[in-house]
């Protein structure tokens, strides 16, 4: 049982299907504002990928960033509560930023964190979905989990307006307004005027006043991960064929690949409608490996496998 807290911080759920671009959103926050102490708490499947620049030190599942916040790594919610009163602790955030899983259920979250009553150690206080324009009309159609997410919502960003055909968007914010008509929706353009007025908008405190729909959606299982991790350097262009080869089936892949003949990181990365590998930094003193995170619908594991080994090179 969590203890209880004399000071609960107000947690604000960042949520979003896969994809959908939240640790980008974070990222950018966390990098542009430095007037309050913000606590973050990440649930994701595959690994934590706050930018690198903002991290000053990490110990275990818990990050030091700069602009005195704390990031603390939570696999199953049943590790959650621990992890806010440890970021409580250790930083005394003026609020908690919680960003969920791709395919969490924000009610879930709510129901848990109101079910522990005085132990509580925050205060439910909002959740901002994150949805791709390009994707999204497709991803609702499709998942019970991307509804679930834009019903749990007070405010909803759009994310990949660039991206998307005029006539999308316009199908994209019929269906917002449908299942949602009270939330708030707005997007933040790649300019520094955008996030500084992204920066309040995400961290502000909003009571969790949202009705529950009354026939919530449930997980049915049918989304499951892969990881994929070896040594063995890879052909890049076999593998991009691979994944793409997955077809609408294959929702998220995100990793780092050791590609045959460069020095260089190798970042996998499907979201929404696209698929790219990207080179990075080199490995320096680290030794080269491949590791890769898969979600998606029916996927085979041991037949991704296989065809991945067939993309190794000397």
């Amino acid at each position: 049982m969590t203890a209880a807290i004399t000071v609960k911080p107000p947690l604000v759920l960042l949520t979003g299907f896969l994809g959908a671009g939240k640790t980008t959103i974070l990222n950018r926050v966390l990098g542009a504002q430095h007037r309050r102490r913000v606590g973050v708490i990440i649930n994701e499947l595959g690994r934590i990928d706050i930018d690198t620049r903002l991290v000053k030190s990490r110990s275990g599942d818990v990050m030091e960033l700069a602009g005195g916040c704390v990031c603390h790594e939570v696999r199953v919610q049943s590790e959650l509560w621990a992890a806010i009163a440890e970021v409580a602790r250790r930083a005394n955030p003026e609020v908690v930023v919680l960003e969920t899983t791709g395919i969490a259920e924000p009610w879930s979250i709510l129901d848990g964190l109101d079910g522990l009553g005085d132990a509580a150690p925050a205060v439910a206080a909002g959740v901002v979905c994150a949805v791709d324009a390009e994707a999204g009309g497709g991803q609702i159609a499709r998942h019970e989990e991307a509804r679930a997410q834009i019903e749990a919502a007070d405010r909803i960003v759009l994310t990949k307006l660039d991206l998307a055909a005029p006539d999308a968007v316009v199908a994209l914010h019929r269906e917002l307004a449908r299942r949602n008509p009270a939330a708030e929706r707005a997007s933040f353009p790649q300019t520094d005027e955008a996030t500084a007025e992204l920066c309040p908008w995400l961290l502000d405190v909003r009571a969790a006043s949202r009705a529950r729909p009354t026939q919530g959606p449930h997980h049915h299982g049918q989304l499951a991960a892969i990881a994929y991790s070896d040594t063995a350097a890879l052909l890049g262009e076999p593998l991009l064929a691979v994944v793409e080869r997955l077809g609408p089936r294959l929702v998220r892949a995100k990793g780092f690949v050791h590609l045959a003949g460069d020095p260089r990181r190798g970042f996998l990365e499907r979201a929404g409608l696209h698929t790219e590998l990207r080179l990075g930094e080199p490995w320096g003193d680290e030794s080269p490996a491949t590791e890769i995170v898969l979600i998606g619908e029916g996927l085979d594991a041991g037949a991704i496998r296989r065809q991945i080994w067939a993309c190794r090179a000397k």
